[in-house]
């Protein structure tokens, strides 16, 4: 399988959500609040990856279960360059207060026509949205109340190494995604060794696979919203590198940072 993700690897994105809402006189009273934070991409292949958001929606259902109407967000919409928000770091999309005592159950966020990669070489490539998704991807099965005066956050996790597709030379974007409660699960740190390697980490546990690049001097790399349990971690060197893989478990605990020991995890020459 992981030969499979090398082979697709462009980049990862995540995006996070965070849900508040909004009163009759003052918004913030009895509400909870909304924000929207776009964060983590990686590539082995490109040096800038733009993504182009125009709206963000919701689908929310009320106390019996009943399905309401798709809502807009307050969000102006966007382009970002996904390979400066790597492991960990965020930018916020939108924060606004939403009316509280419901369910949120799907997100749609439709895209613009400038999404597009910047290869090494300095060739642009734009990345075309199929049409079944022309007027937005949707994330289902959020599942996550909206009580009042709290902040309900949720992470979006677009995993863009199984979203990018190559066809007749043209590129598509097409997201492959989950959403998940910013307070589920655990997290995984670690440090990859040397920088010559140009390696990049690959958890797996079951059919979950994701994938990040280690960046900086100091190789680092991190996931969050792990389910609880034994993860696989595969730390794949670029093969012209000439360095070895390296492969090991390691348990994630709820509410937790699992940190990879020894730090750094140095790959050995071949």
């Amino acid at each position: 399988m992981l030969n499979q993700v090398f082979k697709y690897i462009v980049l990862i994105l995540l995006l996070t959500c965070s849900f508040l809402s909004c009163g009759k006189t003052d918004p913030s009273d009895n509400a909870t609040r909304l924000r929207i934070k776009l964060t983590d991409a990686t590539s082995l292949v490109i040096k800038e990856l733009y993504i182009d958001i125009q709206h963000i929606d919701i689908l929310v259902a009320d106390s019996t279960g009943i399905d309401g109407e798709w809502e807009r967000l307050q969000f102006a919409g966007g382009e970002y360059n996904l390979l400066k928000l790597m492991n960990g770091k965020s930018v916020q999309l939108v924060d606004q207060y939403f009316p509280a005592g419901k369910r949120l159950k799907n997100i749609r966020m439709v895209l613009g026509e400038n999404n597009r990669l910047l290869t090494v070489t300095d060739t642009i490539v734009p990345l075309n949205i199929p049409t079944e998704i022309a007027e937005g991807f949707i994330i289902e099965n959020v599942n996550a109340a909206l009580p009042a005066n709290i902040i309900t956050s949720i992470v979006i996790d677009v995993n863009a190494a199984l979203s990018i597709r190559e066809l007749n030379g043209n590129y598509y974007l097409h997201p492959v995604s989950r959403a998940f409660p910013e307070t589920f699960g655990g997290s995984l740190r670690g440090y990859v060794a040397p920088v010559e390697a140009v390696a990049f980490v690959a958890i797996v546990q079951e059919t979950d696979t994701f994938m990040t690049l280690p960046e900086g001097e100091e190789g680092m790399f991190m996931f969050t919203g792990l389910n609880p349990g034994s993860w696989e971690v595969h730390v794949k060197a670029n093969p012209p590198s000439n360095f070895r893989d390296t492969i090991f478990t390691l348990a994630i605990e709820q509410g937790t940072i699992a940190e990879v020991t020894p730090r750094p995890i140095r790959l050995k020459p071949l």
